[in-house]
C-alpha cells in the first residue's frame, strides 16, 4: 500500500502525427509545456490519492482519463510534473520498478496458459533474480487477505539458477514428477490461496479461451492480486461484460479492495460505477481536473454545470432564468420564490439571466400554479420501482420547448401526450452562472442533507 500524489502533470501529443509526444522522465515540475505544434491532453493535473484509498478517474471519452493511468503505470512518457508513489519519486523508473499492477479492459491473459499459470506468471518473472528486495516484497501480505506468502528457497541445496532450470524443464510433467522448489511451494500457496478468494479454484487447469468474460475477468483480477503490489490500477475493466455480471463484478473489486487495503486508482466513464465504488471520484473533461470528492459530495455539490450533468442518471435538467431580487427567478413558463439562503449569494446577479439546475427526483407531479411547470408528457420510462418521464414544457411560444426527465412514483398511470404540472423542490436546486458554468452556491451545503 502506498500513497499516489500526481504534481502539476502535463501531457502532450505531436498535432496530426500520431507520434506521442516525448517527455525526459525526470523531474519536469517547472515546465508547463504547450507550443502549436502539439495538442494538450492533461494539464495541470494536482491529485494525491490516500494510502488505501480506491479513487475513481471518471469522465467522457477523449477526457484524459486513461492517459493519466498509463503515466502513472509508466506505460507513456510525462511531458511535465512529477509522480510519486509513495516516498519515492517514479518518472525515472521502468514500469517493472513501480511496484503497480494494472487490470486492462481486454483481460491481457496469455491465450496458451491455464488460469494457474497465468496466476503465477508474475510470480515467477518477479522472483527470477531472487533479490532480497523481492522476496521481502513476496513475502508481505495482508493480514485480512489471508493469502499464504511465498517461501525463499533459502535453505535449497541447489543454486537459483538450477531451480529455476528444473522448475522449467519438468513443468510439463506430470504432477508427481515435477521438481518443487521452496520457491514454487510458496507461490503455488499463494496462487490458490487468490484462487479460493476469488472463487476460481474449479478453473486453475482450463485455458482462457474456456472462460466467460466475467471467470476472464477474475483471473486477471488475480493475476494483479498476486503481485501484492503497492498499487492497482484498473482500466476500465469491466466494460466487456453485460449488465447483470458488471453488477456482480463490481461489488466483488469493490470488497476484494477494502480487504486488501491496497490503493487503487479506477478509471472509467460510467457514473453509475464511480458512485457505486470509490471512496472519492475525479471528474475529468478536456484534460483538467473538474472537481474532486465522495459521491454524495459530488451528486449533491456540483463544482460547475459540467459534473451536475455528468453525475447522476437521468442527468439534471437545465432551464435559463432570471433572477429578481430579493428571491425571485421567473421564467416563461413559471415563476418560483427561492429560499432565504439564497439572498446573499445572489446579491450580484439581480436582472441577470442564470441558469437553473434540477434533478429528475425533485419534480413531483402537482396541481396548476404559477410556480409549477406546464408539460406534455412525450416519452414513459416505466422500470417497476419507479417511472421516469421525457416531458416538453408547453405555454408561450415565446422560448423553445425544452425536453426535461422527471422521476414519479410507479403506481401512477401516466401516458404519452398526458398534460401535466410539475412542481420543483425549492431546497434542492441549483443555480449556475450562465456565462462560466460554475455553481453559484449550493443549498446542499447550508442546510441537512435529506
Amino acid at each position: 500500500m502506498a500513497q499516489v500524489v500526481l504534481e502539476n502533470i502535463y501531457k502532450t501529443f505531436q498535432k496530426g502525427s500520431g507520434v506521442r509526444g516525448q517527455g525526459s522522465g525526470k523531474d519536469t515540475s517547472h515546465l508547463t509545456p504547450h507550443t502549436s505544434h502539439t495538442a494538450a491532453v492533461l494539464r495541470a493535473i494536482n491529485l494525491t490519492i490516500a494510502n488505501g484509498e480506491f479513487m475513481v478517474l471518471v469522465g467522457p471519452s477523449g477526457c484524459g482519463k486513461s492517459t493519466l493511468l498509463r503515466l502513472i503505470a509508466g506505460l507513456e512518457e510525462l511531458t511535465g510534473g512529477n509522480i510519486y508513489v509513495g516516498d519515492r519519486l517514479v518518472n525515472e523508473l521502468p514500469p517493472k520498478e513501480r511496484d503497480i499492477a494494472m487490470v486492462f479492459q481486454n483481460y491481457a491473459l496469455y491465450p496458451h496458459m491455464t488460469v494457474y499459470d497465468n496466476l503465477a506468471f508474475g510470480l515467477r518473472r518477479t522472483m527470477k533474480g531472487g533479490s532480497d528486495e523481492e522476496m521481502k516484497r513476496a513475502r508481505q501480505t495482508d493480514h485480512a487477505s489471508s493469502l499464504h506468502p511465498v517461501t525463499a528457497s533459502s535453505h535449497s541445496s541447489l543454486p537459483l539458477w538450477a531451480e529455476n532450470l528444473l522448475v522449467e524443464t519438468t513443468r510439463s510433467l506430470p504432477k508427481g514428477l515435477r521438481f518443487r522448489s521452496e520457491r514454487e511451494q510458496g507461490i503455488d500457496q499463494r496462487v490458490r490461496a487468490i484462487a479460493q478468494i476469488l472463487q476460481i479454484e474449479a478453473l486453475l487447469n482450463r485455458l482462457p479461451k474456456q472462460l466467460s468474460g466475467g471467470q476472464k475477468q477474475r483471473v486477471a483480477l488475480g493475476r494483479a492480486m498476486a503481485r501484492n503490489p503497492q498499487v492497482f490500477l484498473m482500466d476500465e475493466p469491466l466494460s466487456n461484460l453485460d449488465a447483470k455480471l458488471r453488477a456482480e463484478t463490481r461489488s466483488q473489486i469493490v470488497k476484494l479492495q477494502r480487504q486488501l487495503g491496497t490503493t487503487t486508482i479506477y478509471v472509467t466513464h460510467d457514473q453509475t460505477e464511480a458512485m457505486t465504488m470509490g471512496d472519492r471520484i475525479t471528474v475529468l473533461n478536456a484534460g483538467q481536473i473538474q472537481q474532486i470528492g465522495t459521491p454524495l459530495q459530488l451528486y449533491n455539490q456540483p463544482a460547475n454545470r459540467f459534473v451536475a450533468e455528468f453525475i447522476g442518471s437521468p442527468p439534471m435538467n437545465f432551464l435559463p432564468v432570471q433572477f429578481k431580487a430579493p428571491l425571485l427567478i421567473t421564467h416563461d413558463h413559471f415563476r418560483l420564490t427561492l429560499p432565504e439562503f439564497w439572498e446573499s449569494a445572489l446579491n450580484h446577479y439581480d436582472g441577470r439571466v442564470i441558469t437553473l439546475g434540477i434533478r429528475p427526483e425533485h419534480l413531483s407531479v402537482a396541481p396548476p400554479a404559477p410556480k409549477n411547470l406546464p408539460v406534455r408528457v412525450e416519452l414513459v420510462e416505466a422500470l417497476g420501482s419507479e417511472t421516469y418521464l421525457s416531458v416538453s414544457l408547453m405555454g408561450s411560444s415565446a422560448s423553445p420547448s425544452l425536453p426535461l426527465q422527471a422521476r414519479i412514483e410507479p403506481d401512477r398511470e401516466v401516458q404519452v401526450g398526458d398534460q401535466l404540472w410539475l412542481a420543483i423542490v425549492p431546497d434542492r436546486i441549483h443555480l449556475f452562472d450562465t456565462g462560466t458554468g460554475q455553481a453559484i452556491a449550493n443549498p446542499r451545503s447550508r442546510i441537512s442533507a435529506g
